[in-house]
Parts: C-alpha cells; sequence; structure tokens
C-alpha cells in the first residue's frame, strides 16, 4: 500500500478531528496520578490509558488503520500502513500540572513517518505535517529552518539523570556519557533546556523556538511525529552516532542545519559512550 498526497492529507484532516475532539478530556484530567507502574521513574495514569482507547478506537472506525500505542501496544511498526500514538507525552510533568506535555501521533508506512501531529493542547498549539508538505502550526504554515550556530541557540536536552531513563542497568549512553555531553553542550549552546517531553522538544524544534533536540532514547511514539515535522520544516533528524534517524535508531538529534553539524562534533569528541560505564 503506497499512499498519495491527497490521501495522506485526508487521514491527517481525520486524525486532526480526533485529537480535536480528545483534547477536553486531556485537559481536563491534568494532575491525574500514576495508576500503571511500567518502570523506575516511568508510569502511566488512568487518563493515559483512557485517551489511548479513546483515540485508537476513533481512528480505527474512521481511518480503518491500526493504531500501535505506548500503553497497548498494537500492530507491527515497521510494516504496512499503521498509527502510532502517545496518548500523554511527559506524563511525569502531566501528574505534576506542569503544562509541558502533550499528545503525540504519526502514521507509518512501512516503518517511515508519512504523517505526523503534536497537540500541546495547554499551550494551544497543534502542529501537522505530511510527507512532501510543510510544516503547519494552528493551521499556518511555518518558514522553513535557517542554518545557523550552536553559540545562537538553545538545545533541548533528553534526561540525563541516573533514574527514569528506562534504558535498564546498563543503558546504551551511561550516566557518566550523558553527564558528559550536556556539559559539552551547555559550554557551546546559548542556552539548555530540559522539558521532559519528546512531543515538546521536537514540535519546538521543527518550529525554530529551540535550534535542536537531543534525546538519548528512542521509542516511535514519542519521536516519529516530531522527526517528520523537523524534516518538513527543512531541519535535519540523525541519531547520535551520526546515522540517518529510523525507528530502529537508538536516540534522535533534530534540528536546524548548521547546529546538527557542531553537536555531532561534539558528540564524537566524547568518544564511545561504552567507555564511560
Amino acid at each position: 500500500m503506497s499512499l498519495d498526497t491527497a490521501q495522506l492529507k485526508e487521514l491527517a484532516g481525520t486524525a486532526a478531528g480526533i485529537l480535536d475532539e480528545a483534547v477536553p478530556f486531556f485537559v481536563s484530567e491534568i494532575g491525574a496520578k500514576e495508576e500503571v507502574v511500567k518502570g523506575v521513574g516511568d508510569w502511566a495514569t488512568a487518563a493515559d490509558l483512557a485517551l489511548e482507547r479513546q483515540i485508537t478506537a476513533a481512528l480505527a472506525e474512521r481511518t480503518g488503520l491500526p493504531t500501535h500505542g505506548e500503553e497497548f501496544g498494537g500492530h507491527d511498526l515497521h510494516t504496512g500502513v499503521t498509527w502510532v500514538l502517545d496518548p500523554i507525552d511527559g506524563t511525569a510533568n502531566y501528574s505534576a500540572r506542569i503544562p509541558l506535555t502533550g499528545i503525540a501521533l504519526a502514521l507509518l508506512e512501512e516503518g517511515r513517518p508519512v504523517v505526523g501531529q503534536i497537540r500541546l493542547p495547554l499551550f494551544g498549539e497543534a502542529y501537522q505535517a505530511i510527507d512532501g508538505g510543510p510544516l503547519e502550526r494552528n493551521g499556518e504554515a511555518l518558514p522553513e529552518l535557517a542554518r545557523t550556530r550552536l553559540d545562537d541557540v538553545t538545545i533541548a536536552l533528553g534526561n540525563v539523570a541516573p533514574k527514569g531513563t528506562h534504558g535498564g542497568p546498563t543503558p546504551r549512553y551511561p550516566f557518566r556519557f550523558r553527564m558528559a555531553l550536556a556539559n559539552a553542550v551547555a559550554h557551546q549552546a546559548m542556552r539548555v533546556r530540559m522539558f521532559g517531553s519528546s512531543a515538546v522538544e521536537l514540535a519546538w524544534a521543527s518550529a525554530g523556538a529551540v535550534g535542536a533536540s537531543l534525546n538519548f532514547g528512542n521509542h516511535a511514539w514519542d519521536n516519529a511525529a516530531g522527526a517528520l515535522m523537523v524534516r518538513q520544516a527543512g531541519g535535519e533528524v540523525r541519531d547520535l552516532e551520526g546515522g540517518e534517524w529510523s525507528l530502529r535508531s537508538r536516540s534522535i538529534l533534530a534540528g536546524r542545519p548548521g547546529v546538527l553539524d557542531e553537536l555531532a562534533e561534539l558528540i564524537a569528541a566524547l568518544g564511545d559512550p561504552a567507555s564511560y560505564a
């Protein structure tokens, strides 16, 4: 199955309507506490579960396509056409009533994102991109990202703390490596921020609010929508090893041209992450 531009636009419009319907519940449940503990520093609230059920059912009914959600899993991500959903990205923020949280939804075709939507309801922002089209925010096309330098931008860093990294006792990027990279970036970038939500980081990287988003993990429900948005905005998407980003990557580095080159140099200068274990 190969989707053309008209089909992508139709599916994106349907998905946008479904997310519109989910936003009031998302907003009303802010502050929800943990319901299911998934690991150290990682949990789902009753709102996560309810939103995933609501959105997944609506997508199946109105698009006829399966969904793979963070909470309940689903269709294989690398074959066919499927939605991938994070009903609440930044759950720890959501539970703490910190507004840095959102909904991330992407349509994958043979494992490649072709539609991306991110809602940041507590900021009133709706981002959308389709393969071959512009990045849109609240229905308006945004300008392409311009090449710039690392010392002119803010960098959004993923979690560098030893807890809540979901990598087990020996993660791919050990704590000492993450701290060393954070230190190197802090000395070169204009500013560094940690938002605690991939959806927020990638949406704002695609819009140019931050120069790049750097994350030490790579779940499809976290990153697929935002990766497409950055690409369609004229940015670049790689992994920390310097390869082209895909669902099979172990990390994601996305942002403005020029900035990614400088970040790649900093990462390479640190050497093998395993040596920091």
